[in-house]
Formats: C-alpha cells, structure tokens, sequence
C-alpha cells in the first residue's frame, strides 16, 4: 500500500492498541482492526476515508461502543472519535459538541449555565456520534430521542467530504445520518438543543404482583402527561417471581412541589404505598452512571456477556408480550447483573424517519421493550449462540405483533430482515447509500447492504 497521508494524530499499529478495541458491550463478538486511527483533527478523518476508499479498507467509528452485536466493529480501520470530545460552545438554547464528547460532560457543564439538553438517556457517558447514529431514547416522555434536540450536524461522508447537515441544508443525508448506523457519514459535530433545567425531581415507585394493574397505573400516568420521566423495571423476574416496579418521577421548582396524592391518584396502588423520594436535578440524571461505576467495581460489568435485546411495541400489544415475555423468563435469560426495562414515548414526538416505530395503531404511544441479559464472565460461544436464539424467537413474535427492531442490540437480521425493518423508506436509504458511501466502506457491522 502507500504511505499513509500526513495527520495531526496518528495511526496505531500495534497488537495491544487494536486488540484494546475489538470488542463492544455485547463482549462475545471479536473483531481486530488492521489499524486505530486516533484522529488530531477532522482533517485527519477525511483522510483516512479516502485513502480507505482509495484501497477498499472498511472503516467504522467508536466511541464508548455501547452496542451488544457487532455493530462498530470492523476488520478494517476503526476511528477513536474519543480523540475529539471537545464541548466548543453553550448557548442560551444550544450546544456545539464534538462527536467522541459525552452526554455525561455536556450535562455538567450545562448544569453549571441552569440550562439541560432535553432528553437524556438513563446512562449519559455515551458519546454524542454514537446516540445520534442510534437513537438515543431517554426515560423522558415528552422529550422525544436524542435525535429530535440535533439542529445541524458535521459529517464526513464515505467519500471523505466534509458536510454541515440540517432540516434546511442537505436535509435527506442529515435525516439519513441520524439514527442511520453509521451508514451513510461519520458524525464529527452536533449542535443540540439546550433548554433550562428543572431544579428538583420527585419520584415515586410502585411495586405490582398483577400485571394488569402494573400497565394500567402505568397507562394511567402516562396519559395524564402531568409526570416527567416513567420507567417500569423487573430485576431477576425468572428468580423472585414476577414483580414489577413502576418508577415515576416529576421535574418541579424548589419552591412548588407536587402534592403526591394528587399525582397518584385513581391508582390501582394508594399514594401511601408509593416509596417517595426528593432529588435535586443534576443527581438524579447522573445516578445510572453511578450505578453502573459500582456494577463494574461488584460484577466486573464491563467483562460480562450482554446479548441485550430492545424492541419497540405498539401499545395495542405491549401488555400482551410484555407479561407473556417476563412470565417465561428463566435466571439465566437475566443474569445475576441483569434487568428488563420498560419505556414509554409519544409516537409525534420521535420525528426522526430512520427510527423505525411499530405499525400505527391510532395511538399516540409507543413503547421501548429491553431484555438486558448480563451473563457470567468469560460466558463461551454456546450461550451467546442460546440467547440469540431467543432473541431471535421473541423478536419475531414482537414483529408479528406490530413491533420493530430497536438496532443497539443483538437480534440476528439478514439483508431481507433490513429491508422489511425500513419498509417504504428502504428504496430511499440505497440511493442515499450509493450517493454517500459509494464504495460501501461505512460501518459493516450491522450487516445492512
């Protein structure tokens, strides 16, 4: 090959420094890079693009690489956008960031203005290249995804050119980058919006035996929109019977609290047995990254098996797979570190067309379905290939059901899966495909064209 083109940063070589990044959360698919590119600048980006284009080298971009299957990984040159992590600006409404920047920075720095982005996923140290090209779904119902607060984004096509993307400027590649999966540019910078952020945070958890009662409080406060952020969550369910926990919290200033009977009320539950808690705002947004320090100190978390599976479900039937899927899970489908997790979202909130929601069914709601299998350390080939299995069984009873793929995860999909999963937008995203990444060097991972 040619020599490499001059950077500002570099391109490591060595067996440890590939080694290091050739695996994501998921910790049971293994792929070694030729090369890590440690970008100086976006210069540098563009090109490796091109000299990869130039010798038909796969390319993908990390940055915390919190997908379970695969997705980033490449035989190729793996970018560690984690190079640039630059926060540029915080405006009264809007922030500039770069790419391998986290949530979790943005969030501080922020705080310290009185002002928040509008949607914050559970976990925040997450890069902002790796949610936008995902989703990015937080606890939030009104909020829509992290997709929805992006203005204008920075991109370097699979061509190696540099592009600024918004709903006013090349908006079928800006539409096509957010929750695209790398398929079609490499996010280097995002504005998003800020908004000002809520000073305190009620909560309250309700624990159920009956799911019938579970979904209806659920539904019940959801609907009313008077809460902020609502979670239901199983913790070891095939372990200790079937509980669930319905976790409602409301963002309010210090000085007018909400009166607790008031937002629980017509419950199935009394007010009186909600656990109630105060928080201030900023605690309460970073406390799953606290959770998840202590979960890698206890069970060395970073290390376990996670063949996750997230689904979309449409409200006509989310309390039928839910309580069918969570009854029939055994200890091992969970893991002695894992949980399930169930979100809900306004279906005209999630505006974003590469995020694929399930068949309309006349309501406003859809609802985010997680299976967070965590399995043992070291767990072998037989019991990722086992939990694929299922996932790829209950996925194709959610499908059946109106349900769609929500793609962090591990659900085995073919070239004809992809096509069915994007519908009348799949024409569209080949075309997008062939103009951006013409040679198809972009983000193999998720196995699309």
């Amino acid at each position: 090959m040619e020599p490499l083109p001059p950077l500002d940063g570099e391109v490591l070589l060595d067996a440890g420094s590939r080694e290091a990044v050739s695996q994501d959360a998921g910790r049971y698919v293994q792929k070694v890079p030729q090369a890590v590119l440690v970008p100086g600048s976006v210069r540098d980006i563009q090109a490796m693009v091109k000299y990869c284009v130039q010798h038909r080298v796969r390319v993908a971009p990390r940055g915390l690489a919190n997908t379970t299957d695969g997705q980033g990984l490449v035989g190729g040159l793996l970018i560690d956008m984690r190079a640039l992590r630059k926060i540029h600006r915080i405006d009264a409404d809007r922030a500039v960031v770069d790419a391998g920047a986290d949530w979790l920075a943005l969030t501080n720095a922020a705080h310290a203005r009185g002002l928040t982005p509008p949607a914050l996923t559970g976990f925040l140290g997450l890069t902002f290249g790796g949610t936008l090209s995902l989703g990015g779904i937080p606890p939030a119902i009104q909020s829509g995804g992290q997709i929805d607060s992006v203005l204008e984004l920075e991109v370097v096509t699979g061509t190696g050119e540099l592009k600024r993307c918004s709903k006013t400027a090349d908006r079928e590649l800006f539409e096509a980058v957010l929750g695209g999966l790398g398929q079609f540019a490499i996010i280097t910078k995002a504005t998003v919006r800020l908004g000002p952020a809520p000073e305190k945070v009620r909560g309250h958890e309700l624990a159920y035996t009956s799911s019938k009662d579970f979904f209806q409080d659920f539904k019940t406060l959801i609907k009313r929109s008077e809460i902020s952020e609502i979670y239901g969550d199983w913790w070891r369910p095939g372990e200790h019977g079937e509980t669930s926990h319905l976790n409602a919290f409301t963002f309010h200033p210090t000085a007018k609290p909400p009166v607790d009977a008031h937002l629980l009320r017509g419950l199935t539950k009394p007010p009186s047995d909600a656990i109630v808690s105060t928080n201030d705002f900023l605690p309460h947004v970073t406390r799953i990254d606290d959770a998840v320090e202590q979960l890698r100190e206890a069970l060395d978390w970073d290390n376990l098996a996670k063949p996750w599976m997230t689904l979309w479900l449409p409200e006509r039937s989310v309390e039928q797979y839910v309580t069918e899927v969570v009854g029939n899970l055994t200890p091992k489908d969970v893991g002695a570190g894992g949980f399930v997790l169930l979100y809900a979202h306004r279906r005209s909130k999630l505006t974003r067309p590469s995020l694929r929601l399930p068949v309309a069914d006349g309501s406003d709601w859809v609802y985010l379905f997680t299976l967070m299998t965590a399995g043992a350390k070291g767990a072998g080939p037989e019991f990722a290939a086992e939990m694929l299995k299922r996932n790829q069984r209950l996925f194709e009873r959610a499908r059946a059901l109106g349900g769609t793929r929500y793609p962090i995860e591990s659900t085995p999909f073919t070239k004809a899966d992809w096509a069915q999963h994007y519908g009348d937008r799949w024409a569209q995203l080949q075309k997008l495909k062939r103009k951006y990444d013409p040679a198809g060097i972009l983000t193999p991972g998720p196995g699309m064209f």
